[in-house]
């Protein structure tokens, strides 16, 4: 019965109005779920509510043990990155449906028979970043993608305003960063954000009946997220207490509201980046003393969420 569901469900195509929740670029947080049937499966995310989740995967609309999941976690024994690492894995359904292995914010929901691509999200980033390792079969390609858009009240429709996309049409034994630059057409925020990030490049999400790809090719990942702009016309300061300012020694962000993941970011005034540091809870701090006085610009983020930019002062 769940693969009848399934041809229904390649067919749907929605974007998903849940509130915007964005942790878990580091695809350490899972869960498991039940679907319509009862059946159980593993997914990525730390709400039992999977629509308040922002990365899934399509383990969903695979039925475990009789047909092998599309995603699972990778731990440091298996050849993680870091604590987990997750792999998805391109597979077949009742033989003649291909079902690329699958990252992202698309969410499949059986009952309502659909993929809802997309979730809420207002900023503008100027890359996709992480780190992957690519097991391809056959010569498949691999594609890591992200679009933004915005819904205009007077035609009733949402169009793309940015987007960015990389394919890998090569193996990689390795862990190896990857980045795909994002292009905005316009000045406007989005209203919403969607990440595809495939083991086939040949994917198609609308109806999984065209999709193209071979199976078993595997692709790795990590560490996902988004970098946003260090432009100075733009920065702002957002519910945090950044001290002492000017510094000599080191920075302390404290913020309003604790998170399971930052990252604070340090950027010349003309955009490098110089400093990355992690952390969690309410504050994060970077040393400063090895800097040449001037002025920076200092960003706190979560994977994919800005949280704070400013500038701050080195003096010594």
């Amino acid at each position: 019965m769940k693969k009848t569901f399934l041809l229904i469900l390649a067919l749907s195509l929605g974007f998903s109005v849940s509130a915007q929740n964005i942790p878990n670029g580091n695809v350490e947080s899972w869960n498991s779920f039940n679907d319509v049937l009862g059946n159980s499966y593993d997914d990525l995310g730390p709400d039992s509510d999977r629509s308040k989740n922002f990365l899934r995967t399509l383990n969903a609309i695979l039925e475990a043990p009789l047909t092998q999941q599309s995603a699972f976690k990778v731990t440091p024994n298996q050849g993680s990155y870091s604590n987990t690492s997750i792999v998805v894995v391109t597979g077949m359904v009742a033989g003649s449906i291909l079902v690329p292995g699958y990252l992202g914010t698309g969410d499949v929901d059986i009952s309502a028979a659909t993929i809802y691509l997309g979730r809420p999200f207002t900023g503008r980033p100027t890359a996709m970043k992480g780190v992957y390792r690519y097991e391809p079969v056959n010569g498949d390609s691999a594609a890591f993608y992200c679009s933004f858009s915005k819904y205009d009240a007077l035609t009733q429709s949402s169009s793309i305003i940015a987007e960015g996309k990389l394919v890998v049409p090569n193996a990689q034994a390795t862990w190896t960063p990857f980045q795909v630059p994002v292009n905005f057409t316009t000045s406007a925020a989005p209203d919403s954000v969607n990440i595809i990030i495939a083991s086939s490049a040949d994917y198609d999400l609308v109806n999984l009946q065209s999709s193209q790809g071979q199976v078993n090719s595997a692709l790795y990942l990590d560490d996902i997220s988004f970098e946003f702009p260090a432009s100075l016309d733009s920065y702002s300061q957002v519910n945090a207490l950044v001290y002492p300012n000017p510094s000599s020694d080191e920075v302390r962000v404290q913020l309003e509201q604790a998170q399971d993941k930052l990252r604070l970011r340090l950027y010349t005034l003309s955009g490098q980046l110089l400093l990355e540091i992690r952390g969690k809870g309410n504050e994060i701090a970077a040393k400063v003393s090895d800097f040449p006085c001037g002025n920076y610009v200092l960003m706190v983020q979560t994977d994919f969420k800005l949280l704070h930019r400013s500038v701050i002062s080195v003096q010594h």
